[in-house]
C-alpha cells in the first residue's frame, strides 16, 4: 500500500515480535505510516535525555506486566509529555486496574486499552485519538490565531508548552496546562467537573471527577500563591469553576519575548 507523507506518522513500542507485527499491519492498512521498536527501546525512549530525531503522531506503548513499575512510568511519562505536548500516547499495558489506569491519564496518556484487545477496537482507538487532535487543533487556530493566551500577568504559549506569571516562567504538569489552557479560551464561563473532564481529561477518561478540584487546587498555588480568596479559579457553588479575566484597570500584561 501507498501511504502519503501526509498520513499519521505512528512509533510502537512493544513486546514480541508476533504480536507487534500484527499491531503494525492493522496500522498500516488503516492508512498510518508506522515505525516499530522492540520494548527495550522504552527505556532509552522515556529517559530524561530522550530526543526522537521526528516525533510521532501517535506513540503506542507496551507495557508487560512483569516488567510494570507503575511509579517510575508515570514520572517518565510526565517527563516525556512535557517534553512534547503534541504527540498523543497510547498506553498497552497487560493489566491495569481503574486506579492505574486513572494514574496512566493523569500522567499525560491520551488513551489506555488493557490487553487482551481486538483488533478492531484497537485501530477503532487509535483512529478516534487521531481525529479528537485534529479537531482541537482546528477549533484552537479558529480561536487564538496568535497561539498567545493573555490575562493579566499570566501568559500561556500554546506552541511553546510553557506559561510565566508576571514574566517568571511557571512549572505545570501536562494535565495543569491543558486545563489551564481551556480555561483562558473561555474566561468568564463556568464549568462543571464532567464538562471539563470531557473537554480537559477526554471521553475515555475513567477515574474520579474529583480529579478537576485537585488540578484546580494546584493551579491555585502556582498561579496565586498567598491568595486567601482566588482571584482567576473560582469556586462556582453548585457548579463547578470559572476563570476569571483580571478587573478593568488592571495592570497590562508584560509583552512576552
Amino acid at each position: 500500500m501507498a501511504l502519503s507523507a501526509q498520513a499519521p506518522l505512528v512509533l510502537l513500542v512493544a513486546d514480541g515480535p508476533q504480536w507487534r507485527e500484527g499491531l503494525h499491519q492493522a496500522l498500516v492498512q488503516e492508512g498510518y505510516r508506522v515505525q516499530q521498536q522492540p520494548l527495550p527501546m522504552r527505556l532509552q525512549l522515556l529517559s530524561p535525555q530522550a530526543e526522537l530525531v521526528q516525533p510521532p503522531d501517535l506513540l503506542i506503548l507496551n507495557l508487560p506486566t512483569q516488567r510494570w513499575d507503575l511509579r517510575s512510568t508515570v514520572q517518565q511519562l510526565e517527563r516525556l509529555r512535557r517534553r512534547d505536548l503534541s504527540t498523543l500516547f497510547l498506553m498497552l499495558p497487560d493489566e491495569a486496574d481503574e486506579q492505574a489506569r486513572a494514574a496512566l491519564l493523569d500522567a499525560g496518556a491520551d488513551d489506555v486499552l488493557v490487553r487482551p484487545f481486538g483488533l478492531r477496537e484497537f485501530v477503532a482507538r487509535c483512529r478516534a485519538m487521531v481525529r479528537r487532535a485534529k479537531r482541537r487543533e482546528l477549533a484552537q487556530r479558529a480561536q487564538d490565531p496568535a497561539q498567545v493566551l493573555r490575562s493579566g500577568g499570566l501568559l500561556l504559549y500554546r506552541q511553546e508548552c510553557r506559561v510565566t506569571l508576571d514574566g517568571e516562567e511557571v512549572s505545570l504538569t501536562p494535565r495543569e496546562w491543558k486545563l489551564l489552557e481551556y480555561f483562558m479560551l473561555h474566561p468568564g464561563r463556568a464549568f462543571s467537573r464532567d464538562q471539563l473532564i470531557e473537554q480537559v481529561w477526554g471521553p475515555d477518561y475513567s477515574g474520579d471527577n474529583k480529579s478537576v478540584d485537585v488540578h484546580v487546587l494546584w493551579l491555585r498555588r502556582k498561579l496565586e500563591p498567598g491568595s486567601a480568596k482566588p482571584q482567576r479559579f473560582i469556586t462556582v457553588r453548585g457548579v463547578g469553576y470559572r476563570f476569571d479575566p483580571p478587573a478593568a484597570g488592571s495592570p497590562a500584561p508584560a509583552e512576552g519575548p
